[in-house]
């Protein structure tokens, strides 16, 4: 009897350490997908400023003494 309540013991156990392991990754999982999702808009953004948008930017930035 003491055998099957050890058993049963220890498989709670890793039942119970499975599952806190794949919450684990799913948060991972979901962290991975927000950094991607937000070096994606990142990108767009750089890719849609044009030439003509930074030499402007630079050129009320600093001055040629600069």
């Amino acid at each position: 009897m003491g055998a099957l309540i050890l058993g049963a013991y220890f498989y709670g156990v890793n039942i119970t350490n499975a599952k806190c392991r794949e919450k684990i990754a799913q948060n991972n999982l979901n962290e991975i997908q927000q950094i991607e999702h937000n070096t994606k808009e990142i990108h767009d953004t750089v890719i849609k400023t044009g030439v003509a948008d930074i030499r402007r930017i630079l050129r009320d930035k600093y001055t040629i003494a600069d």
